[in-house]
């Protein structure tokens, strides 16, 4: 077939690779004249990106980008897995302070504590180092130290008791005890947590002070 140039520009009787190779430069296409459908499958590689070319809304993974998403290896994006921290309280403020002989039971501890979600756990940890006094040879030490939430016991420990054999008419013992439990948040309810000590026996004296180490701590974890 001949080749024609018509008097309105076109040009006919061009077959495929008419044209000599670098014929047809940028230059000579027209803005937008190339499409997704004369590209060649793969044509467009690493090297022919520019950086930062591609942004989220081009990638093609399911679900919702978010400041609380990652994208996942299958290509979706997905919140976080579980161990996450939602929460975390502290406190290390004594409620009593001093020496007493009863054997009522005095709150030491208190912390306020509103969860974050209804389906976390709450990891919960006290220590207190206290003193306690005793008269007389073969005397025991004997304690209840409780963990409560909203003043029901959630860590019962009784009767944390030492049979010390003195030579002495007085002694004086400096023990440090440590309660942990986790719970169910099952709600997003404030709750008050404490921890308590109670004397077993009369005739003994309890003694604790702010130089003494203690703590209640709460770490509110998804699960």
């Amino acid at each position: 077939m001949a080749i024609v140039i018509n008097g309105s520009g076109t040009v006919t009787g061009l077959s495929v690779g008419g044209l000599p190779d670098g014929t047809v430069d940028a230059g000579t296409l027209a803005t937008n004249s190339v499409d997704s459908a004369e590209l060649v499958d793969g044509a467009v590689d690493n090297s022919h990106l520019a950086d930062d070319a591609v942004a989220v809304a081009e990638l093609s993974a399911t679900g919702t980008a978010s400041s609380s998403t990652f994208l996942r290896g299958d290509n979706a994006w997905a919140e976080a897995g579980g161990g996450k921290v939602l929460k975390a309280a502290f406190t290390n403020t004594l409620q009593k302070t001093g020496t007493w002989t009863d054997t009522s039971e005095h709150t030491i501890l208190s912390l306020a504590y509103t969860p974050v979600s209804a389906t976390s756990t709450l990891y919960i940890t006290n220590n207190l180092t206290f003193q306690m006094y005793g008269a007389g040879n073969g005397t025991t030490l004997e304690i209840q130290m409780h963990t409560k939430e909203d003043g029901t016991t959630i860590v019962d420990g009784r009767d944390l008791h030492w049979n010390i054999y003195p030579s002495s008419s007085e002694i004086h013992f400096t023990p440090s005890n440590t309660q942990s439990i986790t719970r169910p948040s099952s709600n997003t309810n404030s709750r008050t947590y404490t921890v308590t000590l109670q004397m077993s026996l009369a005739n003994r004296r309890l003694q604790i002070g702010s130089y003494y180490p203690r703590f209640l701590q709460i770490l509110e974890v998804e699960a």
